[in-house]
This record gives structure tokens, sequence and C-alpha cells, in this order.
């Protein structure tokens, strides 16, 4: 197992508690995570280097055009409904989905699947890259939002950046 430096640790714990994400970077996040962790595990070369052998990888077929990954998240959404089951709790975060939020993840899912499953890997460079580049853009500015929060920073999660920068 590869051992991530401290910001990595700090990013996912971040990621893992913050409050608010849209559906759709819900998912998005599950790219950059994967795009991150490689780009770690491969001693961080540059960008385009990690994008491609990330596209070029059997895991790419088998986790991200199968949807695999999207399905595993909203199965372990889906094991926490929620006291009133009026929708579901997510105890990292604190928060609660409801039963449409389920409904426009899913859909949200089979949309980002088209757009992953390409087999030209130029088209599928590009798909990876623009989601990854939202994912990043919404982490940016919630990040910012968080810094100006003064209850919020002397936290050990609350850094300025990501680890891997589009």
């Amino acid at each position: 197992m590869t051992k991530h430096d401290v910001e990595i640790r700090r990013y996912l714990a971040w990621r893992r508690k913050v409050r608010g994400k849209p559906i759709s970077i819900r998912l998005y996040e599950i790219i950059y995570v994967g795009l991150t962790m490689l780009w770690s595990k491969m001693e961080k070369p540059p960008l385009r280097t990690v994008i491609y052998k990330f596209i070029e990888r059997k895991e790419y077929e088998e986790d991200l055009m199968s949807g695999q990954l999207f399905r595993k998240l909203i199965k372990e959404i889906k094991e926490n409904p929620s006291e009133d089951e009026t929708g579901y709790y997510l105890s990292d975060s604190r928060e609660l989905l409801t039963h449409e939020d389920i409904k426009q993840i899913e859909k949200e899912k089979d949309l980002v699947i088209k757009e992953l499953s390409t087999n030209n890997l130029i088209e599928r460079y590009e798909k990876v890259f623009k989601l990854c580049k939202l994912y990043q853009s919404w982490a940016l500015k919630k990040k910012s939002q968080q810094a100006e929060d003064i209850t919020r920073q002397e936290s050990f999660e609350i850094y300025p950046y990501l680890p891997l920068n589009l």
C-alpha cells in the first residue's frame, strides 16, 4: 500500500466531512480521488501522464465505465436510512439526503457513465479532465468559504489547496 503524504491525507479527511456537496459533485469526486491516488502512487508525475495512465488502466473500464464505483456510493448511502425514513443519513458529513436526491444521483450516474464510456482515448482524456476540473472548482470554492469561517480556521483539514491541481 502506498503511503500518501500529509497533504493527501488532509484532503481525504476533508472530503469525507465537507457538507453541501451537489449531487453531480459526489460523482465527480470519485473520479478525482481515483486520479489523485494514482498520481500519488506514481510519485506525482505530470498531470498529462497520470490522466493517460488512469484512462488506459483496466480499472477504468471495470470501475468507471461499468458504473461499479458509482453504484457502490449509492449502495453505501442507501445502507443508512434516516430514523424517520424520509431519506438517508451520511454520518461523516452529518447530512441527510432525500429519496429525491437518490433518484437524482441515479440519473446523474447514468449521464456520467455515458460520458466516460468511450473507446476514443482523446475523448476519454477530455471527459476525465473536464469532470475533475468541475470537481476541483467546487472544492476550491468550498475550501475558500470554509477558510473565511472563523470557527473552522484552526481545523487540521482546512488547507486551502487540493493535492492534485488541474
